[in-house]
């Protein structure tokens, strides 16, 4: 019988849950991590049938070892979503804490980059690599600093990945959810009611309609595929 196997990175809380959720309901084997211990506790009260571990994959030796904690208990790799991803803050550049940057730049990109290159080798022909995106990372987005840089190079990184996986059969995407209710946009948006926001269980709808309808390798938008 053929496994589906997931690995989730930050799939504790908002759009990460949702994801590992609407996998787990549709059958599929399911491993993620948080950086918070709290995080990971509730998460295993709240579902119980999900791997999960504490890992911080923006550390090149944790996020090793996250995989390696996933392939010990699923064996195997279909499906790598890298969700996990920080804010920074919204100030001009002049303005920018140096810290900040290079913190937001190690989790938005690096954590991609790491946690990729560690499960791509339990990857066959037929898996997928969804890098959650933004729209912030596909046009001019002033004041939104590190994060903006950060899904500029998610975008770009899907892309060059594309390439490289092609003849693998290995699909690649960049997935952009949009304007969605979670703890980040209300960190960016203070103002903003939320209730006039998707909820993140209708962006995971949408991401596994794209993983089902198994389009080539690009850059997609919920608007395209909800």
């Amino acid at each position: 019988m053929e496994r589906n196997r997931a690995i989730v990175t930050g799939g504790s809380r908002g759009i990460g849950r949702a994801v590992v959720k609407k996998l787990l309901a549709e059958g599929w084997e399911v491993c993620t991590c948080s950086r918070k211990q709290e995080n990971i506790e509730k998460l295993l009260e709240e579902l119980g049938n999900v791997h999960a571990g504490v890992f911080d994959v923006s550390r090149r030796e944790e996020a090793k070892s996250f995989v390696e904690f996933c392939v010990e208990r699923m064996g195997g790799i279909e499906l790598l979503v890298n969700n996990a991803s920080i804010l920074g803050v919204r100030v001009s550049v002049e303005e920018y804490p140096e810290d900040v940057w290079e913190e937001v730049l190690r989790v938005n990109i690096n954590g991609v980059f790491y946690v990729t290159k560690y499960c791509l080798p339990y990857m066959k022909r037929g898996a997928t690599v969804v890098n959650l995106s933004s729209g912030a990372g596909k046009r001019p987005a002033p004041y939104w600093g590190a994060y903006a840089v950060s899904k500029f190079g998610v975008e770009g990184f899907s892309l060059l990945l594309s390439e490289e996986l092609k003849q693998k059969g290995i699909r690649v995407y960049a997935f952009n959810p949009g304007a969605t209710r979670t703890q980040m946009r209300a960190g960016a948006y203070p103002q903003e009611n939320p209730n006039t926001l998707k909820p993140p269980e209708e962006v995971a709808e949408a991401l596994y309609r794209l993983l089902n309808h198994k389009p080539p390798s690009g850059s997609y938008d919920y608007e395209v595929v909800k």
